[in-house]
């Protein structure tokens, strides 16, 4: 009887935790439309050691999540990542409903490119089947990390809604650890200390985050996204400090030690070099031949493959290859160009993507490289990986970054230049007259830096039986009234200099008739309208580069008619942003001019509420029309 009394109090307790699950869900579900699941909580320790055997300390991250099932009838994929650093030791479940998960039915592979590895990191995955709303599936994972250094970042946001979830750091107070937090403010997360035994213990906990979202233009996850940066500096052994990655200085350390294991035969591209520099002048047009032929001949894959996601490749194997990835192409750019006779260097850097510099000791810190030459005392930074940018120009994506360039047992600190606006120029311009109901004449494009850069890129690697297509969709965005012909392209292989696009147009249903009146649509382009930002959005918009677009139109006024009416101009000035647009009149030709600028390519979310505002004016003032009357 006793026995039978507990089963009765359990199974009620069980309908219980049921019920308040499938009321929890059904609230959830309203709130997140899109979500399967519901993280309902999850607890996450990481146990830090040392290795017995190495000078490294371990860790064991030991993760049991609980999902809550917010639809009938669907099924999500659990993975766990790891690499070669790395191994999942663990991974099962059981959900509420008996079913379960175990090592026999979980699948591993790794990531792979066009045929060639893409990198090193390798996934564990389990399909998790979810039958009832309010059904609960408990996943527990243990992954085992044989170096610190390769840890990476921890965030507390999923692609799923959490209810609540918990982390904590374990280790002896003999292991030097500092946890860099980012991005707290906002959320409500709590940290707390305590010492257990010889262990310093650090817990964060947070509730009710949503998701991380999905949306376009978003900077790179570090720069909005809740997350803490784990740092093992050094370790104690007796009275002595064995520095780990306590600062710049030893990450430049561990970075140079692999460079020095390189095993460099230069014999391979002598020849090249020769030939590339036989005839040219300068010095400059030196370098400009070695960096172009890379740039045009080595093919870039992002190959990683354990310690090759940090060390370079030999330069003659990229070279007898023809495909790197860009540690392989910065070392054979620095390797020719040291045949040639010039100081090329090693340079680690962070791309527009990273949130951090090299105040911080850690790997997260770069994720690229490029070769720095220094010709008459100044640097030029070159990066073979952008196909189409000139000597002495740089990618928006590296300006303004922070670098680290070798120098023997040393480095040297310095930042890419950035550019303004104007390097990323965009002009359009038409000349046109109305013929019957058609606007028609002739359009240039005039592309500068990265509009041009973009440009090339896509064209060169479009297949050569869409390139017309292609062309003819980037000139009228793809509209069906919007007939283009005569186009004429300008030299596509030269780097420096803008790239020209000449062409012949045919526009309809721009001009409209009534009674004794012509109505004209100055603008079929309308860049940026109804880009009005949705009220959800929770992070910043970065665009990838700095916009500056520039559109005139001069129409020639029919025999025969007179203007009577023009539109009003528009005027948006912010520090961020700025729309123009002017009409005036020269003779019997209408001047249409339209320039829209992002100064940094971002806008804040400080700044969304101004930049609805402004692209409402903007959108409104595309839907105003010339007006011609007949004399």
């Amino acid at each position: 009887m006793r026995y039978l009394l507990v089963f009765l109090g359990i199974t009620a307790v069980s309908s219980i935790l049921a019920q308040d699950n499938t009321k929890l869900a059904t609230e959830l579900q309203l709130k997140y439309k899109d979500s399967p699941v519901a993280i309902l909580s999850a607890e996450t320790n990481f146990e830090f050691s040392k290795d017995p055997n190495r000078p490294l300390i371990k860790v064991l991250v030991k993760e049991t999540e609980k999902y809550l099932s917010l639809r009938f009838n669907s099924r999500i994929t659990k993975s766990v990542l790891y690499d070669s650093n790395s191994e999942v030791e663990k991974f099962y479940g059981s959900s509420s409903l008996k079913g379960e998960i175990s090592e026999r039915t979980k699948y591993c592979g790794k990531y792979t490119s066009e045929g060639y590895f893409y990198d090193d990191s390798k996934f564990c995955s389990q399909s998790i089947n979810l039958k009832e709303l309010g059904e609960v599936w408990t996943i527990n994972t243990v992954k085992s990390v044989n170096d610190s250094k390769y840890l990476p970042s921890c965030y507390f946001q999923d692609e799923y809604p959490t209810v609540s979830r918990k982390i904590t750091f374990t280790f002896p107070s003999t292991i030097d650890i500092e946890l860099k937090e980012f991005n707290f403010q906002g959320n409500s997360i709590i940290k707390s200390e305590s010492t257990v035994g010889n262990n310093r213990v650090v817990s964060f906990t947070v509730s009710n985050l949503g998701p991380v979202q999905d949306v376009g233009y978003k900077p790179g996850i570090q720069h909005h996204a809740p997350h803490v940066l784990i740092l093992v500096k050094s370790v104690k052994n007796g009275s002595s400090t064995q520095n780990l990655l306590a600062s710049v200085d030893d990450l430049y350390a561990w970075y140079h030690s692999l460079v020095l294991k390189l095993n460099t035969n230069p014999e391979p591209f002598k020849a090249t070099v020769a030939s590339l520099i036989k005839d040219k002048k300068t010095d400059e047009d030196k370098i400009k031949s070695i960096f172009y032929w890379v740039q045009d001949n080595i093919r870039y894959i992002a190959y990683e493959d354990g310690i090759a996601g940090f060390k370079p490749d030999d330069a003659q194997n990229v070279y007898e290859k023809k495909y790197g990835d860009c540690k392989g192409m910065a070392n054979l750019t620095k390797e020719m160009l040291k045949i040639a006779g010039f100081d090329a260097r090693l340079t680690w850097i962070g791309t527009r993507q990273i949130l951090y510099d090299y105040s911080i000791p850690s790997l997260a810190v770069d994720n690229h490289m490029i070769c720095t030459v220094v010709l008459n005392d100044k640097k030029y930074f070159l990066d073979a990986t952008e196909d189409n940018v000139s000597f002495g120009d740089y990618a928006e994506r590296i300006q303004n970054r922070q670098v680290m360039i070798e120098n023997g047992d040393k480095y040297i600190l310095d930042k890419v230049p950035t550019f303004d606006k104007t390097r990323n120029l965009e002009q359009h311009s038409y000349t046109s007259k109305i013929n019957s109901e058609l606007l028609e004449g002739v359009g240039k494009f005039t592309l500068h830096g990265e509009t041009k850069k973009d440009f090339v890129t896509h064209y060169t690697h479009t297949q050569n039986d869409k390139k017309q297509e292609y062309l003819e969709g980037y000139i009228n965005d793809k509209k069906s009234d919007f007939k283009i012909s005569d186009v004429k392209v300008g030299d596509m292989t030269e780097r420096s200099g803008p790239l020209d696009i000449d062409y012949a147009f045919s526009i309809a249903n721009s001009v409209s008739s009534f009674n004794n009146e012509m109505y004209v649509d100055m603008d079929p382009e309308k860049d940026f309208k109804n880009t009005v930002i949705k009220d959800d959005r929770l992070v910043d918009i970065d665009f990838g580069e700095k916009i500056y677009k520039k559109f005139h139109v001069e129409l020639e006024t029919p025999t025969g008619y007179t203007v009577a009416t023009v539109p009003e101009n528009l005027t948006v000035s912010e520090p961020d942003f700025s729309f123009s647009i002017t009409y005036s009149k020269n003779g019997n030709k209408v001047i249409y001019n339209r320039e829209i600028s992002v100064e940094k390519g971002t806008i804040t979310k400080a700044n969304f509420p101004k930049w609805n505002d402004a692209i409402k004016k903007l959108s409104k003032a595309y839907e105003n029309q010339l007006v011609l009357k007949k004399k």
